[in-house]
This record gives C-alpha cells, sequence and structure tokens, in this order.
C-alpha cells in the first residue's frame, strides 16, 4: 500500500500536476473575439410560379404566335371577322382547343373577342368560329 500511495504521490513531486494533468499548468489564451461578419445582403425574393389555370378555364392573354394567327387566318377567311387583327390569344382545353382572340377593327376604334373552336386533328374538321362579340370599355 505505501509503495502504490509513493507512485501516486511522485508525479506531483517531481513535475507538479503537469505529469498527469496535461491542462492544469498550460497558460490561458484568450478567445479570439469573433471575426466581423460581412454584411449579407438578403437576395430578392424569387417570384412564385404563377399557378396554373383551372381544369376549363381560359389561359391568360398573351400575343399570338404564328401558328394561333394561321387558326385565326383560317377561321375567319369567309366571316365579317377576317377584317378584325388578332391583338392577344387566351385558350381553353376543351374537346379539341378554344382560342379567345381579342381583336381590334380596321380603324382601331372598336375591340372584339372572337372565340374559335379547333377540333382534334381526328375529327378532320377545320377551326370554326363560335362567336362575335364587341367589347365595352371595360373589357
Amino acid at each position: 500500500m505505501k509503495r502504490s500511495l509513493t507512485l501516486l504521490l511522485l508525479p506531483l513531486f517531481l513535475g507538479g500536476c503537469a505529469s498527469w494533468c496535461p491542462f492544469a499548468d498550460e497558460p490561458e489564451t484568450p478567445t479570439p473575439a469573433p471575426a466581423a461578419q460581412p454584411a449579407v445582403t438578403p437576395e430578392p425574393k424569387a417570384e412564385p410560379p404563377s399557378p396554373p389555370p383551372k381544369v376549363g378555364a381560359y389561359s391568360e392573354h398573351i400575343a399570338p404566335d404564328p401558328e394561333q394567327r394561321d387558326v385565326f387566318t383560317a377561321a375567319t377567311r369567309d366571316s365579317e371577322a377576317r377584317n378584325l387583327r388578332p391583338l392577344t390569344v387566351a385558350t381553353q382545353v376543351v374537346n379539341g382547343l378554344n382560342y379567345d382572340f381579342r381583336c381590334v377593327s380596321e380603324d382601331g376604334r372598336r375591340r372584339y373577342s372572337v372565340i374559335i373552336h379547333r377540333p382534334l386533328p381526328q375529327s378532320g374538321e377545320e377551326p370554326r368560329i363560335v362567336s362575335i362579340r364587341e367589347l365595352s370599355a371595360t373589357d
């Protein structure tokens, strides 16, 4: 027992606490101050995507593409609407495709909505005018 006590106390006499307690005699090092963070500019929030149109509803009105202009020309060839100039178009998926063309008269004074139905290709039918109505100033 005496010998084991000597072995335990010997390091204290020879080197202090450092021989058996590695952290006791180390000098305290000051904790460095946190580095200044660069100013972070928040990124602008991305616009959420617009929700898809409801089933059966028309899409938003956009400028007609060449294919849509061809549908308008084919459907209005033998109609009083042939002199109208399409400005925008919205589409609706049905048993085929409906187009709502917003048009302006030749003189630019009146605006019209021309609804054209294009049947499914396998039907073999051509696009046809469903309705033509003059728009009011608020439409």
